[in-house]
């Protein structure tokens, strides 16, 4: 920790009249304000000093730069920097520097002049905040052995800190790489919020805002408690992570773009690029020796796995992992979290994965993953527990992550081009309230094991208590991919389910395709433990085909696929497989497809 001696003693000079006259004009509420005048590493002038003279007074404090030339101007840091203690908060204003230029969302609209460098400091952080109520903005932080900017928790209050478009971890211009965190003995951050162990305490409300932060080792952004500390309410809102400062290039972060764990909780990660990391795009875990839950963050409309000309650039695990940390830690411990809105694509392993820790069996549930857009990732657009697609079990018991929620089962996809709208059906099997639970339909990209990534969100709809749900929708044509998700009402989501191909609908049969309207009109007996009788009817001569398949969407036994007449029919099922083996007790499904129309019902074989 960097101590203070001797400062206001050794002041003198313009710092001191600096302060003479903010106590003779602005009467007791004065602000003071302290100019950087060159780069040297210290002594009057220096940003050193001015820091170092932040925290005397209990008043709100400005840094600005007038360095002469025209720059960039690099100061070469010799030792840790003097962290900003003063609860009043200190503004660190790069922008102040003529000829400095803040930059929006993109950062790539800034100019920034002022260049902090590590190389020479030893084990430092680029900026050290131990308070409440700064601004750091237009800043380079480069080469730092630690932490390029460290919001660290104290027990006073380390809250509203706001981080504006610095560039951390690389040059003035963004285009070349000049990561912190150089001492890889740790894991360190381009930027992180957190509180450690040595020293528990609140850091929240802080907002990082607007940066490029990129090279680091290992997080480009990290928030992360220690209870009985609490970091929370913390938003990384509208960030360049992991490439250059045009958004195109790769310049990922080690580890994660972001980071978010061991307890930290309700944060929000809104409206970031989050491309070329080395681990995963986001990461949420919490900590399974102890049992610290990280939960109620919110990842809302951020582009993970593209840059921002949504080109492929991506991350190289998952695009959002919710309990592992890349490929060195397993822990769960992470609920009650939600994924909107965001586009997730063309990263290394899966769109979404939600892993559970063995040591419970509800320490990864409740995550809500709705309404992205998840496309061409290399394994499943969404992963529950990691291991590939999931299947569907009789009555949904299960206990993994999200508790293995079971997917929709789709049971026709039909365009009508009367009305230019397509009708989805389909069926949900789960044990809570089927009344409660949401299915969201997405427009596929199928996935290589055909279960599906939904590339385009199309709407949701709920089912009865049968479990059966229709949607129309006006965004597809006859050909076209479907698969759907379920969100029951306790927040957990499932997997994509097996994808479904739009077929069109003719004009004669339109009364015909409504999930409520289908012509496959009685199973009976149905529950049976024998054999049940199928009965059908169809409006004209038709070619049907009636398949039994399980709740994971396998076939098991194909009945008919042939040519019917006109009217009312029946068939059998004795039980059997298309092996002619006994299937066990449970729920089944007998869908009957016809050119135009299908239909579907649960089929009960008891012991």
């Amino acid at each position: 920790m960097y101590t203070h001696t001797n400062v206001k003693k050794n002041m003198t000079g313009l710092a001191c009249i600096l302060i003479i006259t903010a106590c003779v004009f602005q009467g007791p509420l004065w602000s003071m304000t302290f100019p950087v005048l060159n780069t040297a590493d210290a002594g009057m002038g220096s940003f050193r000093a001015a820091l170092d003279s932040c925290w005397m007074y209990a008043t709100p404090d400005t840094i600005i730069f007038a360095i002469p030339g025209a720059g960039p101007h690099t100061i070469f840091v010799l030792s840790q920097l003097p962290p900003l203690t003063d609860q009043a908060g200190t503004v660190v204003d790069g922008f102040s520097q003529p000829g400095a230029m803040p930059g929006g969302n993109p950062p790539s609209t800034a100019n920034l002049l002022i260049v902090l460098d590590g190389t020479n400091a030893g084990p430092s952080h680029g900026l050290w905040v131990v308070s409440s109520n700064n601004t750091i903005q237009g800043l380079v932080i480069q080469h730092f052995e630690q932490d390029g900017i460290r919001v660290q928790a104290t027990p006073m209050g380390t809250n509203f800190n706001f981080v504006f478009c610095n560039f951390v971890g690389t040059d003035q211009t963004g285009t070349l790489q000049r990561g912190n965190g150089t001492n890889q003995a740790q894991l360190w951050a381009g930027i992180y919020v957190i509180c450690t162990p040595v020293s528990p305490g609140i850091a929240q409300y802080n907002m990082i805002d607007n940066n490029l932060v990129s090279c680091n080792y290992a997080e480009g952004i990290g928030i992360a408690n220690c209870p009985p500390g609490d970091v929370s309410f913390n938003s990384v809102f509208g960030n360049y992570v992991g490439t250059d400062v045009t958004g195109t290039q790769d310049f990922g972060n080690v580890h994660d773009g972001v980071y978010i764990g061991e307890g930290a909780h309700d944060n929000v990660v809104d409206n970031n690029l989050i491309s070329g990391n080395d681990f995963d795009g986001v990461g949420i875990v919490g900590f399974a020796s102890i049992q610290i839950f990280t939960y109620g963050n919110i990842l809302f409309n951020n582009i993970i796995g593209l840059d921002i000309n949504m080109v492929p650039l991506p991350n190289t695990l998952d695009g959002v992992n919710i309990g592992e940390y890349g490929t060195w830690a397993s822990e769960g411990y992470a609920t009650d979290n939600i994924v909107d809105s965001n586009t997730i694509a063309h990263n290394g392993g899966g769109g979404v994965v939600v892993w559970e820790h063995s040591s419970s069996t509800n320490n990864a549930d409740r995550n809500l993953i709705t309404r992205n857009s998840i496309f061409n990732n290399a394994n499943l657009g969404i992963d529950l527990d990691d291991n590939g697609v999931t299947f569907n079990d009789s009555m949904d018991p299960d206990v993994g992550a999200n508790e293995e929620l079971n997917f929709p089962v789709i049971a026709g996809s039909y365009y009508n081009p009367a009305t230019g709208s397509t009708t989805v059906n389909g069926t949900i099997d789960i044990d809570t309230d089927p009344t409660q639970a949401t299915i969201e339909l997405f427009h596929a990209t199928p996935d290589p094991t055909g279960y599906g990534e939904g590339t385009v969100f199309l709407g949701a709809t709920s089912a009865n208590a049968a479990g059966n749900w229709s949607i129309t929708v006006a965004a597809l044509i006859h050909g076209d991919t479907v698969t759907a998700t379920t969100s029951d009402v306790n927040m957990n989501t499932s997997e994509f389910c097996l994808c479904d191909t739009v077929r069109m609908l003719g004009i004669e049969d339109q009364t015909q395709y409504n999930f409520n309207n289908y012509n496959l009109y009685s199973i009976v007996p149905n529950p049976s433990r024998s054999t049940i009788a199928i009965n059908f009817s169809i409006s004209r001569s038709s070619h049907v085909s009636i398949v039994i398949f399980d709740v994971s969407g396998a076939r098991i036994k194909a009945l008919v696929d042939q040519t019917f007449p006109v009217g009312d029919h029946t068939i059998y099922w004795d039980g059997r497989d298309d092996r002619l083996q006994y299937v066990p007790a449970g729920i089944y499904f007998c869908r009957m497809s016809s050119e135009t129309s299908s239909a579907m019902q649960k089929v009960i074989r008891s012991h």
